[in-house]
This record gives structure tokens, sequence and C-alpha cells, in this order.
């Protein structure tokens, strides 16, 4: 390594810790919850419902209904057309500890990297102060602009390893989340679009990627917020599988 390189490195690592340690600061999880919001409501809603319109290169685009409750209720259903143009529907029921699969009336015991997703953006959304216990959070500039970094500590979230979180420091919108799997995989999120609907404000795009494929782009549609979803809609069918 050459000494003007050497020199570059050195002092953007001293410029690195200045600014880390002149700006860290600890919140709780209600702090967090409130500072950095993914969904923004003057009351926490108590269930909500969207339509989520998935795309990735190289894979067949589908559609998930998901309706979910703050009691750890959540039911998605994906809809797609197969490469010959038939309609397939595939269920996905969490509720609480218990997580099943509905396809062609077959039901089976699930627990992947999708339910354990589905449960922590679900806490996320409508209970955020439940499953964030603290956070560390410092200020870092990109490309001139500062924004919030939060490191966090989850509270008893089972599957999900370690969070951060990136905020816009102006509207406090999140603009990033990364997450580690216990199982060592990462889901990287980006939120680049927000919309508002009866005074609560959500991600109206994601787009997320696991390093080992094409990012996936979700474009969320037809929200309701504090919906009526009776509970019916995430009674367990007996596995048979």
């Amino acid at each position: 390594m050459t000494g003007a390189k050497q020199i570059l490195l050195a002092g953007f690592a001293a410029a690195l810790s200045l600014l880390v340690s002149a700006c860290h600061t600890t919140v709780t999880g209600p702090e967090l919850a409130a500072e950095s919001p993914l969904v923004v409501s003057s009351v926490p809603p108590t269930s909500a419902s969207y339509l989520a319109d998935y795309t990735q290169d190289g894979a067949l685009p589908f559609t998930c209904e998901v309706m979910m409750r703050s009691d750890d209720m959540i039911r998605r259903d994906y809809t797609w057309q197969d490469d010959k143009g038939a309609a397939r529907k595939v269920s996905i029921v969490i509720n609480g500890d218990k997580a099943v699969r509905i396809e062609n009336g077959k039901t089976t015991s699930v627990e992947d990297s999708d339910t354990v997703m589905a449960r922590f953006f679900a806490g996320l959304v409508l209970s955020p102060a439940a499953v964030i216990s603290s956070a560390d959070r410092s200020v870092r500039s990109a490309s001139g602009a500062d924004r919030y970094v939060y490191w966090v500590r989850l509270n008893g979230v089972s599957g999900v390893e370690s969070c951060i979180v990136n905020t816009d420091p102006k509207s406090r919108l999140w603009t990033g989340l990364k997450v580690r799997m216990a199982a060592g995989q990462e889901v990287s999120t980006v939120f680049p679009e927000y919309k508002t609907i009866s005074n609560v404000t959500y991600p109206s795009r994601l787009v997320s990627s696991t390093g080992d494929g094409a990012p996936v782009q979700c474009i969320i549609r037809d929200v309701k917020i504090n919906p009526e979803l009776p509970d019916e809609l995430f009674r367990l069918p007996d596995s048979n599988g």
C-alpha cells in the first residue's frame, strides 16, 4: 500500500471515528418507533391489509394479499399464473408461533425465512416497541446529506439475529433496512417511495435483495388501516403433510 493510500485511509478512519463518537446516542424501543417509523400514524394501527405486486428478473410475477393483526395473526395469499397460463394460489397462515402452507387443499406445517420475515415485518408495522428493546443511533453523511443509522437490539424475535435501520433525518421515515437471520441469511430492503392515506404514511415501493438472486421489487397498493379481519381468516387447518 502506498503512503498516500495509508494517509487517506487513516484520515477516513479518524473522521469516521470522530463522527460516530460525537453523535452516538442510545434510544429505547418506543423512542425508536417514534423517531424512525415504518408506518406513521397518530394512533398505532391494530390491523392492516394491502395488496403487493412482486416482480423479479428471471421469475414469474405474482401478487400477495397481506392481512395482519397486532395479536400475531398473519395471512398471506399468493396468486400468480404459471408458465402455462394456469392460475395458482398458495396461502401462508401464521397464528402466533404456528404457521401452515395451504395449496390445492393440502395443508403442511411450515417454518422458513419467509415466515420469519413475515412475523418480523408485521411486528415492525403494528407493534414495533414489542420487537425492539433499544437501539444505538449515530449520524452518517452520505453524498452530502446526513442520515441516521440505528443498530437495533431486538426483544424476543425468533429467527432474527440483528437489524440495522437507515432513516431520513427530516421525515424520520425508513430509507433502508438490513436484517440478518439467525440461519446466516441477510435481507436488505430499501424504501424509495412513500404514500399517505387516512393520515397514515406507508412505503408504496420496496426493493429487497438477499445476495443470492436478482433484487425483488414490491409495489404496495389498496392499503387499509384497521380493517375488520375476523378470526376465521387465521384459523389453522389440520396439517396433513
